[in-house]
């Protein structure tokens, strides 16, 4: 059990590192037509679903077979990708800002961790049940279209390549920050990993979270909505169940930011306007709603489902970034870092 706090200091200290988040990285697309983030999400998901199905093959991992809620995953989706931009953060970033100091995404955080918490075991998770009446008996897309998951992995593979191309024929807007140390301290611990080789290390940690995780019974890989839940609900009620692969994992990510912003020296305290409280609280909220009904915030929809190409995840997907597209019309863009 004990791996899943490991992988979480290694997932945070990439996510640190790389800048790979997915509210700035959506909001790119839709802003300035930037497809950088949307390639390296595709590099590590690619990664990923070479690795889930070979080890499914070998009878390492079992790939989840559930039923697709349509209704709660449409609404979930959308409320999910508009809650992130409201609040500035996504879900895995709130855990990675809050370890360099962040006042704002401590706030999201709370906000979100509360929310799954009642969606999962309090007084939301009747109304919000309710949603998940409606399912597709379909889990994945090889089953809807009766085909081998391969031919999906190509194909993916395919798409992936393309759009890398497209996006190293962009021009990359910004300069490189300002780095407060020098010489191998520098390149050791504070300068920035390039998205896409990041990508790589992501994707591939990403196959060995879900070998791992296996090992104890939890079948799935990167997750950080119901582990969110899990540790608020081990903190309030003190139960062992509570404590496993996956609440580890999301503390580690936290361990592993603060590390890695101690070593660089970017670790502060980043105070917030007593205005901007409401928003962030909102919009963890909205998030937290978003990821009870899809069963995972981005990283388990956007990173993980759909690399073994579950119907659920692909529908989230869809679903976040167009409710990620909407509230940028509305809301003043916004950084992970801010």
């Amino acid at each position: 059990m004990m791996s899943g706090l490991f992988v979480g200091i290694a997932f945070g200290v990439l996510l640190q590192r790389t800048q790979f988040c997915f509210n700035s990285g959506f909001q790119n697309i839709f802003l300035q037509k930037n497809f950088r983030f949307l390639a390296a999400l595709l590099i590590a998901v690619s990664i990923q679903a070479v690795g889930f199905f070979a080890l499914s093959h070998f009878g390492l991992i079992r790939i989840p077979d559930h039923k697709v809620p349509i209704l709660a995953t449409l609404i979930g989706g959308f409320l999910l990708g508009s809650g992130m931009v409201v609040c500035g953060y996504c879900a895995s970033e709130s855990w990675v800002r809050t370890g360099e100091g962040g006042i704002a995404p401590l706030l999201v955080l709370l906000a979100f961790s509360i929310t799954m918490a009642c969606g999962y075991s309090g007084p939301l998770r009747r109304p919000l049940g309710a949603l998940n009446e409606q399912t597709l008996q379909a889990s994945s897309v090889q089953e809807l279209l009766k085909i081998s998951p391969w031919a999906l992995v190509a194909a993916l593979i395919l798409i992936t390549a393309v759009t890398v191309k497209i996006s190293l024929s962009q021009k990359q807007p910004g300069s490189a920050p300002a780095h407060r140390l020098r010489g191998a301290a520098y390149l050791l611990f504070e300068k920035k990993f390039h998205l896409f080789f990041g990508a790589v290390l992501i994707g591939l940690l990403g196959v060995l979270a879900w070998y791992l995780s296996a090992q104890t019974g939890r079948q799935f890989g990167f997750s950080v909505a119901v582990p969110s839940a899990n540790v608020m609900e081990y903190l309030v009620t003190g139960q062992d169940g509570y404590l496993n692969w996956g609440s580890l994992f999301a503390v580690g990510i936290l361990a592993g930011s603060f590390v890695s912003a101690l070593l660089s020296g970017g670790l502060e305290l980043k105070s917030l306007p007593a205005n901007e409280y409401p928003k962030r609280v909102f919009g963890g909220f909205l998030m937290g709603i978003g990821a009870v009904l899809t069963g995972g915030c981005t990283v388990a929809n956007c990173l993980v489902s759909v690399a073994y190409f579950s119907i659920q995840g692909w529908l989230a997907t869809f679903m976040i970034l167009l409710g990620c597209a909407v509230a940028t019309k509305f809301c003043k863009p916004s950084s992970c870092q801010a």
